[in-house]
């Protein structure tokens, strides 16, 4: 009977310590249980990304960090702190580990862990006793000198168009500020900043049978070691309002890497509210800049001397034209005196043969001799 009842007010007294417990959480995890890699470069940055999970989100909590790796303990950081809160309604926390490799970092193998712990904001012990649930993260990094260039595309996007307005569609800035955006967010899973080779791109129809534009773009920027990064290919273009089909093509070396149908708009002008929408500021630079040296050059050539030295140059640039014109100039005259000369030639023959066929010509012609003494001496008399 006394063990009965002794059993019972133990069972009392553990339910009344129970509810006065406040649990962490349901369930605590991290994906993926571990930093690791076995290409990091002396110099470099490494990135994991961790996500810190829950069943149940009902309260705010918040995680303790702690590094446990006497070797690296210096090179690892934690984007958001050592300790950082878990929001109510978040069942997912992403924190990104860094590991930042000195320049002179020896080669070799290094290992330890990352102990994370949450508990209720405000401290383990919040009007009763509470119940911290945790995790370890395991570290394993290989520092070596051999580089290891690959990557991943993750995704590939083209974000809606907008026509441009004057002054922004004139020629000099269309070729600029009017062309087909290609985002590609890039994982670097190599050891050395990389970029894909070249992204190609071919815009279609709706009808996908006429092929409308088809460019190359190569001036990609490079994604830092372990890194992933959005980066853009542009293609100018001139098509109007619509829809259209872009096939992408993501290259590394001569080899497609990723293949992409999207569909994409190109909207009215001003629809955005902006001048040049996801340029900022670079247009009105340009202007201001066109502007600026315009003025610059008028005002420069209302200089005297400008114009003497303007003139100076267009005389020297001039000399091969001059030269030319002079040679040809001379030969003109050379042609002039040699037809004129070649007329007179013939004229003096065509003379020469009619007096010699007809004797009466020559003697019209002829005034000197007897018939031109015997009328002088005619008049005489």
């Amino acid at each position: 009977m006394y063990k009965k009842s002794a059993i019972l007010i133990l069972l009392i007294i553990f339910s009344g310590i129970l509810s006065l417990t406040k649990p962490a959480n349901a369930g605590f995890g991290i994906s993926p249980p571990y930093v690791r890699s076995d290409k990091v470069i002396p110099g470099t940055r490494y990135e994991q990304k961790i996500t810190l999970l829950r069943s149940s989100a009902d309260n705010d909590l918040v995680a303790e960090i702690t590094v446990n790796a006497p070797e690296i303990a210096g090179w690892i950081t934690v984007d958001k702190g050592l300790v950082f809160d878990l929001p109510k309604g978040q069942l997912q926390v992403p924190m990104v580990v860094r590991v930042d490799t000195p320049d002179k970092a020896a080669l070799g193998n290094y290992k330890g862990h990352i102990n994370i712990r949450i508990a209720p904001k405000g401290g383990f012990a919040e009007g009763g006793v509470s119940i911290a649930l945790g995790a370890r993260l395991e570290i394993d990094l290989t520092v070596t000198k051999e580089t290891f260039p690959d990557f991943l595309v993750r995704t590939v996007n083209i974000p809606t168009l907008e026509t441009l307005k004057k002054p922004w569609r004139w020629p000099i800035f269309a070729r600029f500020f009017y062309r087909v955006k290609v985002v590609v967010r890039v994982e670097n899973t190599g050891n050395v900043k990389i970029a894909p080779t070249k992204v190609h791109l071919d815009i279609y129809d709706l009808t996908e049978k006429n092929l409308l534009e088809s460019g190359d773009y190569k001036r990609l920027e490079k994604v830092e070691p372990f890194e992933t990064k959005e980066i853009a290919a542009y293609f100018p273009t001139k098509l109007p309002e619509g829809q259209y089909w872009g096939r992408v093509n993501v290259y590394k070396g001569n080899e497609v890497v990723r293949n992409d149908k999207l569909i994409f708009t190109i909207t009215p002008p001003g629809s955005s509210g902006l001048g040049v929408p996801g340029y900022g500021y670079k247009p009105w630079l340009m202007l201001f800049g066109l502007v600026a040296a315009g003025a610059l050059a008028l005002l420069l050539l209302i200089k005297i001397r400008v114009w003497r030295y303007f003139f100076r140059i267009l005389y020297i640039l001039s000399w091969p034209l001059r030269f030319a014109l002079a040679r040809l100039l001379d030969l003109a005259r050379s042609l002039k005196l040699k037809f004129w000369r070649w007329l007179h030639k013939k004229a003096s023959r065509y003379q020469g043969g009619e007096a010699g066929n007809n004797p009466r010509a020559d003697s019209r012609l002829d005034l000197s001799g007897p018939s031109r003494e015997k009328t002088t001496s005619r008049f005489k008399k």
